[in-house]
């Protein structure tokens, strides 16, 4: 399923790539185009008009004859060494050719429905045509003044260009295809990067769906077995089945401790359990909460050390903190078989707070260490009914990152664990 998740979102990906590395082809391509040509135009207008202002200056006897201009050529005779590598056609007020170089008089022949037009609609064109085997840039320039009618054209040989402009189409292509297999194979890993969180998350679902239909099952199995035992005595009073009613009422404080904490990882992912921020004192917590552990721990021959400055306030949600306390104490004793449980309250050289609950238990891998917090995950799931669901130390994440506090673990397998809190 997530194989094919992953390859539907990197088959979006492509698409989108390929639509914007296209446009982004085409942009380059087209303005740089579009600068190239405009440019040019711009080039040719001006020697269009310098041409007419050179033959309209050499008809009012300030420069050299017809004669002269038709030897030399107007780019050459007017602009010095300056010549744009154009040719020139050039029509008088009659619309009779009075310059065009000798080799180019069969492109003139083609391009004079052009000039023709320019004259009658008095306006200027700008156009690419193909003329033979090659493609030619003509400016044809409509000129209206006291000396009369007249039109330049200026045109020029774009087969250079249209080399120059195929192998940029080919240059774009080629880069744009690598360019986009470099960018698929980046976006692949990438997407395969974002998804593992899901699946992750996904497997860490199924798994606590598993492990939260066992918990229930388990006292729901309990609590019938008892209570089909307490029906079948028909003759039986409450005393005498004392002891399975009791059984089914422990079963049904089990069910309600995995339901509360389902609830509060509910709400939690809802944004719906809020902080009611009051200053106490927590040291009254913890010697609260560690006097009640105390008893469990004494009872399993577990040494239990308290030391505590006295008087530390916080400003905390109350019973969040609280739960939190009892939550890190009751695994600490829980997973302790022997040895000793260590609970420690402390204002650091920082003034930070620090509360901290060492064992001598069992401890955790390494493997498991980096997954602990982690909601619905269960380092050791052969401890299955004294483990619980897993979600004890995940709600004191919660707690701790909703207050912004600093929850961090320690732990060597066999040897014992510590976590700490940071406030």
């Amino acid at each position: 399923m997530f194989r094919r998740l992953h390859l539907k979102l990197t088959a979006y990906m492509a698409m989108i790539l390929v639509v914007f590395m296209f446009f982004v082809a085409t942009g380059i391509y087209s303005f740089t185009r579009l600068v190239f040509e405009d440019s040019n135009k711009e080039l040719m207008e001006t020697e269009a008009i310098r041409i007419y202002t050179y033959r309209t200056m050499s008809f009012s006897g300030f420069f050299m004859n017809d004669g002269m201009f038709l030897r030399l050529g107007p780019s050459v005779a007017f602009m010095g060494t300056q010549k744009l590598d154009a040719c020139y056609v050039i029509y008088d007020r009659n619309m009779d050719r009075v310059y065009v170089e000798e080799n180019e008089k069969s492109i003139a022949d083609n391009i004079q429905n052009l000039a023709q037009k320019a004259y009658d609609e008095e306006k200027d064109s700008f156009v690419t045509k193909k003329i033979g085997h090659f493609n030619y840039r003509i400016l044809t320039k409509y000129f209206n003044d006291t000396n009369g009618k007249s039109v330049v054209q200026v045109y020029q040989n774009t087969v250079n260009e249209d080399i120059l402009w195929s192998f940029l189409k080919t240059v774009l292509f080629v880069t744009g295809i690598s360019g986009m297999a470099v960018l698929l194979g980046i976006s692949y890993i990438f997407t395969g990067q974002a998804i593992k969180p899901i699946k992750d998350t996904w497997i860490r679902q199924k798994e606590f769906v598993a492990d939260a239909s066992h918990e229930l099952r388990t006292p729901l199995t309990v609590i019938q077995t008892n209570l089909d035992v307490v029906l079948s005595d028909d003759e039986g009073t409450v005393e005498e089945n004392e002891m399975w009613l009791s059984n089914a009422y422990s079963e049904t404080r089990v069910m309600a401790k995995l339901i509360d904490e389902l609830l509060i990882l509910a709400k939690a992912d809802a944004n719906q359990e809020k902080l009611d921020l009051s200053e106490f004192s927590f040291s009254e917590v913890v010697e609260n909460v560690c006097q009640n552990m105390e008893i469990i721990a004494h009872k399993k021959n577990i040494e239990f050390e308290l030391m505590m400055e006295d008087d530390i306030k916080i400003k905390a949600d109350y019973d969040k903190l609280r739960r939190l306390v009892v939550i890190l104490v009751d695994n600490a004793v829980k997973y302790t078989e022997k040895g000793k449980v260590t609970v420690s309250l402390y204002t650091d050289k920082n003034k930070k707070k620090i509360f901290s609950v060492e064992d001598t238990g069992i401890g955790i891998c390494q493997k498991d260490l980096d997954r602990i917090f982690d909601r619905f995950y269960r380092a050791d799931k052969a401890r299955h009914r004294e483990g619980g669901t897993g979600l004890g130390l995940s709600i004191a994440k919660w707690i701790a990152d909703a207050h912004r506090f600093s929850l961090t673990v320690e732990s060597t397998i066999n040897v014992g664990s510590k976590f700490t809190l940071k406030m």
